[in-house]
């Protein structure tokens, strides 16, 4: 009997009531022969930037094992300066909170004429179809060749709105400064991936000439805490290969555990949250968990999280690593093209996207 795999086109799959929705279909927790995970593991990057290719495959191994076994970790010694990452925090609470409403909307994703980006409002009430609600503001912005350390030749991306200097003085230069140092950590972290995999280094970058990555200021307004019609984020995964999480000082971040328990990631002073994405759970065959995770009001405080989610090309197409498929791991998913993927997931969250751009990928309009 042929194998039975996921096609993340086809819908979710069974019983989806009693799971959680995600990318990759409607997901139980299920026990395994992994330990209980109670905490998520802080890997020390420094060695990861060595000349000394040992060294490197050292801090790799700690990846695979912190990937495969909850697919959450702390990254620390990150080479992304504290100065930046203060500045860039600073500057997103001033967006959302020295900007009107109206001022605010003259960047609405809304009027993007070709991206899933811009600023989206608070939406408590979705269109059907969507996922559940949006309980928090965001704005988001894609790829840019200029803020790329590593681009090769140019690229289009006036699909990324900024507000100007006579709006916000010195906002889209803060954020830059951000983007660039975080997408340079990116490039450093995928190429650890591969080390994990006992891959060439150099691997996947051959799908991230362009990535489709977005960086994202979440705003969550001051509600009460452990209200469930508060501020927060309900239970997903991410669609990209992995995502760096950049957390203020409020506490609010849970992962699903493969107990089935809620772990807190709490902020840790000079780290970042890696986590891995759908893309890269399928490219792995499973073997990188793509874990579910949640922004649930404990603290009853304002908070801004800045994640940077970092997908492939999004005309690559990807096929599960045959290193990774095996007698006692079967192929599990289907190829996909990237970006056809990404849109079809993303208008769940973002009605407020063109339904054309989906219908233009190949994607059926929802």
């Amino acid at each position: 009997m042929a194998t039975k795999r996921y096609n993340p086109f086809a819908g979710f799959t069974e019983n989806e009531d009693e799971a959680i929705a995600t990318g990759i279909g409607a997901r139980k927790v299920v026990a395994g022969e992994i330990p209980p995970i109670t905490e998520i593991p802080i890997i020390d990057l420094a060695d990861g930037f060595s000349s000394d290719l040992k060294k490197r495959k050292a801090v790799a191994k700690e990846i695979f094992t912190a990937c495969s076994q909850i697919g959450f970790f702390y990254v620390k010694n990150h080479n992304v300066a504290p100065e930046v990452v203060e500045q860039a925090q600073q500057a997103g609470l001033r967006f959302f909170q020295a900007l009107t409403h109206d001022q605010k909307m003259e960047y609405s994703m809304a009027k993007n004429k070709s991206e899933y980006y811009g600023y989206a409002p608070r939406a408590v009430k979705m269109p059907d179809g969507a996922i559940k609600r949006r309980m928090y503001e965001t704005i988001h912005w894609g790829y840019d060749a200029q803020l790329d350390p590593e681009a090769t030749g140019d690229w289009d991306s006036s699909y990324n709105f900024w507000p100007s200097d006579d709006v916000l003085p010195g906002f889209r230069e803060v954020i830059g400064r951000y983007y660039t140092s975080v997408m340079a950590l990116s490039r450093k972290l995928l190429k650890l991936f591969a080390l994990s995999l006992e891959l060439d280094e150099d691997y996947f970058d051959r799908f991230a000439r362009h990535p489709g990555v977005k960086l994202a200021l979440n705003y969550y307004e001051a509600a009460a805490p452990q209200n469930p019609e508060g501020s927060g984020i309900f239970a997903h995964s991410d669609l990209e290969v992995f995502t760096i999480l950049c957390q203020d000082d409020v506490k609010s971040l849970e992962v699903l555990s493969n107990t089935g328990a809620w772990i807190p990631a709490n902020p840790i002073p000079g780290t970042f949250v890696i986590n891995v994405g759908d893309t890269l759970s399928m490219w792995t065959n499973g073997i990188f968990q793509s874990t579910i995770h949640r922004a649930y009001n404990i603290e009853g405080k304002t908070r801004l999280s800045i994640p940077f989610f970092f997908g492939a090309d999004q005309d690559a197409v990807m096929e599960t690593l045959p290193s990774c498929v095996s007698e006692s791991n079967p192929a599990k998913f289907n190829g996909i093209q990237i970006g056809a993927y990404q849109k079809e997931r993303l208008h769940l969250q973002y009605p407020e996207g063109k339904q054309e751009v989906a219908k233009a990928n190949g994607v059926k309009a929802l």
